[in-house]
């Protein structure tokens, strides 16, 4: 038995479970609401897929008009002002319209200050073990830290995990990878390359214009994002062992002339909720991108003197998705649909990694390039005090494919953080929240609701 001075007993007004980018603005949204909020997160550190490296995508629609504000844009300010960030940078002939790359260590180490300076606890190294929900009503979750066990209560949740972990030890309803048949896009790893001459990488490497930014200090233009295939280099990564097919597609990103984010590894058949084969993945993905990082050395211009750091985790793109009070699906992303709780837009096209882990697809958003994320899809159906964001929230399988991303993660994060705190301070079970409340809130803290989201709402 536990030693009672090594118990956890808390409460707080709101608990956030998970601290990526998606559970970082949640938690700071209500925070700033007012709310005293509790950020879990079971790494030593936060920040999620922006602390490996990978870009934000995206902030502006096919034309330009950029869609996604609030936290979102405050962040990347910030990290503009330290070097870390070169703002959204027009990519030619891509299939975005522009790109955002940020520097892992600054994302992570800002974030960290915002919170401090916000009031929210973070607990990192701290583990979600289970749920007390009677009735659709989280009372308590069971978390375990290194010398500690024991319960925090709130009176309103919010999901952030990614997994829908608190929301299924919940009993709230989900849906595992593809309907049907339970498959899951594949993982990846990033891969970060230091001592690199970005520019003649670039040169060897980009088979469609790069995206080009200047940065204070730095006398160049940097080639801050591209992407090719290895194509030209498929029997050679056939020999070395490093892909078992070809024409592997690659994307890079970085805010530095010497340094380089590489996403080019892809697992198929992975569970992201089995321990188990997400350890087989590490093992896996990290030789994978060591023979790739011995291949780069050896053959391409620009990579001679690098050095190359494979991420400490795996970059998941699907797991379960909750079953909401609405489920976003593909036509409201072929037709950019607009929706009367709206609460927020998302830009990203739906880019799907096909399970078998060798194709991709990719669909367009329609009608004026963005789609509205309604409300509902925050509210897990039959729950009372739970809202998800980010990966998990109630979308099918196709439409996950444009929510995924990170940009409309912190979208629905933000939202969710609001929405906690103004349940949690109004005693409102969430799916009864007024628009009239969350809406207004949300556009006080820069969120863009869509050019007419006055009109729908007064409809």
């Amino acid at each position: 038995m536990l030693n009672p001075g090594y118990l956890i007993e808390d409460s707080f007004d709101v608990l956030v479970a998970g601290a990526g980018v998606t559970g970082i603005c949640a938690a700071l949204a209500a925070a700033r609401q007012g709310a005293r909020t509790v950020l879990l997160e079971p790494r030593p550190f936060i920040g999620g897929n922006a602390a490996t490296g990978l870009c934000i995508h995206t902030y502006k629609t096919k034309d330009g008009r950029q869609v996604v504000h609030g936290l979102a844009q405050e962040i990347v300010d910030r990290l503009i002002e330290q070097g870390g960030a070169v703002g959204h940078v027009p990519l030619p002939d891509g299939y975005v319209h522009s790109v955002t790359p940020v520097d892992a260590d600054l994302f992570r180490m800002e974030t960290t200050a915002m919170l401090a300076r916000e009031g929210v606890t973070i607990l990192y190294n701290t583990a979600l073990i289970d749920a007390d929900a009677r009735d659709g009503r989280v009372d308590r979750v069971l978390v375990c830290s290194k010398s500690r066990l024991g319960y925090l209560k709130a009176k309103v949740f919010v999901d952030a995990t990614g997994d829908a972990d608190l929301a299924t030890r919940a009993g709230a309803p989900v849906r595992t990878g593809w309907a049907g048949s339970g498959a899951m896009q594949p993982v990846s790893m990033m891969m970060r390359a230091v001592s690199v001459d970005n520019a003649k990488a670039c040169a060897a490497l980009a088979e469609k214009p790069p995206a080009w930014a200047r940065k204070k200090g730095v006398a160049e233009p940097i080639p801050v994002y591209f992407h090719g295939t290895f194509t030209r280099w498929n029997a050679i990564l056939r020999e070395l062992g490093v892909y078992d097919h070809d024409d592997h597609q690659f994307w890079t990103n970085t805010v530095w002339p010497d340094q380089l984010n590489f996403n080019g590894s892809r697992m198929a058949n992975i569970d992201g909720n089995d321990p188990l084969a997400l350890s087989r993945a590490t093992v896996e993905l990290t030789a994978q991108l060591q023979k790739l990082g011995a291949f780069l050395r050896a053959n391409v211009d620009g990579f001679q003197r690098a050095s190359f750091l494979p991420n400490a985790f795996v970059g998941v793109r699907e797991t379960r998705n909750v079953t909401g009070l609405y489920e976003l699906n593909e036509n409201d992303i072929r037709i950019g649909a607009k929706f009367h709780d709206t609460v927020g837009q998302g830009c990203f096209p739906v880019d799907i990694h096909h399970p078998d882990g060798k194709s991709q697809e990719h669909i367009d958003i329609g009608g004026d390039g963005a789609y509205d994320i309604p409300y509902r899809t925050l509210v897990p159906k039959g729950t009372e005090n739970l809202l998800v964001a980010g990966r998990c929230i109630s979308v099918s399988n196709y439409a996950h494919g444009a929510t995924r991303n990170m940009a409309p993660c912190m979208t629905t994060g933000e939202a969710a953080g609001i929405a906690a705190a103004l349940s949690a301070r109004g005693g409102n079970a969430c799916a009864d929240l007024p628009m009239n409340k969350l809406q207004p809130a949300l556009l006080a803290a820069g969120v863009f609701l869509g050019e007419a989201a006055d009109e729908r709402r007064a409809a």
